[in-house]
């Protein structure tokens, strides 16, 4: 789980009788991550496509043609089709469903053309509907200029002071004056400056002949007709898609398939003769392939390993168990780990929803984001990336469940007991008894939490020093011991907190007695007010010059950024504590409401109005904000705090020569 799977540099060779059934295998597999090939010489040139490539090419173009035509893009087939059924009807379907999507998508577009047209020369002639001058007269002179449009300010008045001779036409609409207006050409400037004063705006009219109003009727009447011939044409395009779509699909997707494969040979190495797959398989399937292609290619094709590059490094295939593979999520955000780096997804697993849910760290919270984590995972199948993300929010709001329910003992920040010494706070005693009592309160036990966070956060860190010693150790063992003095600083940093921490917190004593007993924590002394342990100055005076020896003086700038790490945990308890207050505040103001809104149907309606207040609040601010500021939180502390101390990444992802069936089945 914490190093990669492990890959080999193998080559495929073969007769190249063997090529088609080679490749077809390897993609079966799923095993072989290809590299492609570029160095040609005079043997050795890049392949051709197999057979049949260009044809299942050119089905599968218009196949996507007919998929926009038909618009089925997102379309789902209800079941599967076999490819031999595909690949009998394929040729006849394509000749008939080619000529009847071409005829009326053609259609569909010509009448949809036309009535685009004509509802723009409607649109043209309207604002000279009402002149009762034909259309060819607003054109065609040799010693007048006629300006067409509409005004937002009347221009009469202008026109009569500045111009001598001209005839205006003009009418009000709602946001505008449509005019039409007749001038000579040697006063066309003047006429243009005062329409142009006017807010004029011009109107190109269509080429046509006859009274507008009598024209429009007929466009209108036109376009009337259009609109029914485009409702059959639609009508006979829906019965197609209703028949065929799921054919269509299908066929798309075989066909995308099979050029895949086909245009393989385009990537590897081959002569006359035979030809050469080269790529990398991991170890442990080695075997796998081999016997495969044994009994696929009777012995015309086979696998051979060979001596990897010192610089070469092999694609990284993530190997975790199935419960832990969603928190790869995290992982891919940031970047693939490199082939030699540990991999810290199983680190993700337990400290994303440990920390997460001891930020929320309420039963009913925790079961609200179980549910959505659920729907999540379960119901939005087509997405991947969304199915785990429902998983972590699943175990997050698990994880919180516990916390709340064991720790906290509080559901929808109430407590399932009223505090000792304030009987009177609201409490789900008052409607049903729970057995369980708080092992800690958010409000009152705040230096226990920082303690636990502080504790969690040596831990974590602690955790990716050892990851930054293994990772560095087989390349710098000089960064690998630089790592062991970042442990020991880390070491005593921890061990002066909690000696400060002394008897006044449950988790510094239990550390102080146990863990840290070796190092006497108790042993301090007074440094500038502030007890210090003697332990941790030694600790600290260790590492400071081993850090000098192995990664130089700049190194030292860095123990106060160690330092602001580890503080930084801290945010875990804030968190909780502010969750927990922020919900303690709602509640306070709301439940009055509920509780003592008074008797009658004024009573009901208050207390209605409260409820329905207090559940809108404490699923927006508690339940969304809360779950998503501690999401964000637990994020951080894994990529900021813990990543940065061993995590390099920029690893290249395993991908096999592989595809997905999602609406075909393959058939023998």
């Amino acid at each position: 789980m914490l190093k990669p799977e492990g890959m080999t540099r193998a080559v495929v060779v073969g007769s190249i009788e063997s090529l088609d059934p080679t490749i077809k295998c390897l993609y079966e597999l799923e095993l072989l991550h290809l590299i492609d090939f570029t160095k040609q010489d005079e043997e050795f040139k890049l392949g051709q496509p197999l057979s049949g490539a260009s044809e299942d090419s050119q089905r599968l173009l218009k196949l996507r043609a007919m998929i926009r035509a038909l618009e089925i893009e997102g379309h789902r087939p209800k079941g599967l089709l076999r490819t031999k059924d595909i690949d009998e009807r394929i040729e006849q379907a394509m000749v008939t469903l080619d000529l009847n999507i071409s005829s009326k998508s053609d259609a569909r577009q010509k009448i949809q053309s036309l009535v685009r047209e004509m509802d723009a020369e409607v649109k043209a002639l309207e604002p000279v509907r009402t002149f009762g001058i034909p259309i060819e007269n607003y054109d065609g002179y040799d010693n007048l200029a006629v300006f067409v449009g509409t005004c937002k300010l009347d221009p009469e008045h202008a026109f009569k002071d500045k111009i001598k001779d001209f005839e205006l036409f003009k009418n009000q609409r709602k946001a505008d004056l449509s005019v039409a207006v007749f001038v000579k050409n040697d006063e066309r400037l003047e006429a243009s400056r005062i329409l142009t004063d006017h807010g004029f705006q011009e109107i190109k009219l269509p080429k046509l002949e006859g009274d507008p109003a009598k024209i429009m009727s007929k466009l209108a009447t036109d376009m009337v007709d259009l609109e029914k011939d485009l409702r059959r044409v639609e009508a006979d395009i829906e019965s197609i898609r209703k028949q065929f779509a799921d054919f269509i699909i299908a066929s798309e997707e075989h066909l995308s398939i099979e050029v895949l494969k086909a245009e393989t040979p385009l990537k590897i190495a081959a002569s006359a003769n035979s030809f050469v797959i080269d790529g990398w398989i991991p170890t442990a399937r080695l075997f796998e392939i081999r016997s495969a292609l044994e009994s696929l290619c009777c012995g015309l094709s086979f696998v051979e390993t060979v001596e990897k590059d010192k610089e070469e490094e092999p694609p990284v295939k993530l190997k975790n168990p199935k419960p832990i593979k969603p928190f790869e999520f995290f992982i891919n955000l940031v970047s693939t780990p490199k082939y030699g780096e540990i991999d810290p997804t199983l680190v993700l697993f337990i400290t994303f929803p440990l920390f997460f849910g001891f930020m929320i760290g309420d039963l009913g919270f925790g079961a609200g984001l179980m549910v959505l984590g659920a729907v999540i995972r379960f119901k939005l199948k087509n997405s991947p990336d969304l199915q785990k993300l429902g998983a972590i929010i699943l175990a997050g709001g698990l994880l919180a469940s516990i916390f709340g329910t064991f720790v906290f003992a509080e559901a929808f920040g109430v407590p399932f007991h009223a505090p000792a010494g304030n009987a009177g706070e609201a409490s789900w005693a008052n409607v049903v008894n729970i057995p369980i009592h708080p092992m800690m309160e958010k409000m009152s036990d705040v230096l226990e939490l920082l303690a636990l966070s502080f504790v969690a956060g040596w831990l974590h860190l602690t955790v990716g020093f050892i990851f930054g010693f293994f990772n560095n150790f087989h390349h710098n063992v000089k960064h690998a011991l630089a790592k062991i003095a970042w442990l020991v600083i880390l070491l005593g940093i921890f061990t002066e907190l909690m000696a400060m921490g002394g008897n006044s917190t449950g988790t510094s004593s239990f550390m102080n007695s146990t863990v840290l007993a070796p190092l006497l924590p108790t042993w301090t002394v007074q440094l500038a007010g502030i007890k210090t342990a003697i332990s941790a100055l030694v600790l600290i005076a260790i590492g400071i010059p081993w850090l000098l020896v192995t990664e130089g003086g700049q190194a030292l700038t860095e123990i106060i950024g160690l330092f602001t790490n580890l503080i930084s945990y801290a945010r875990l308890a804030a968190l909780a504590v502010g969750k927990g207050a922020m919900a303690f505040a709602f509640n306070s103001m709301l439940f009055p409401l509920i509780f003592e809104g008074g008797s009658g149907i004024v009573g009901v309606i208050v207390a209605a109005l409260g409820v329905v207040t207090l559940v809108v609040v404490q699923l927006f601010f508690v339940f969304f904000l809360g779950a998503l500021s501690a999401g964000i939180q637990a994020m951080r502390l894994n990529y900021v705090e813990f990543f940065l101390k061993f995590f390099e990444g920029g690893g290249t992802d395993f991908q096999p020569l592989s595809y997905e069936r999602k609406y075909s089945v393959a058939t023998k």
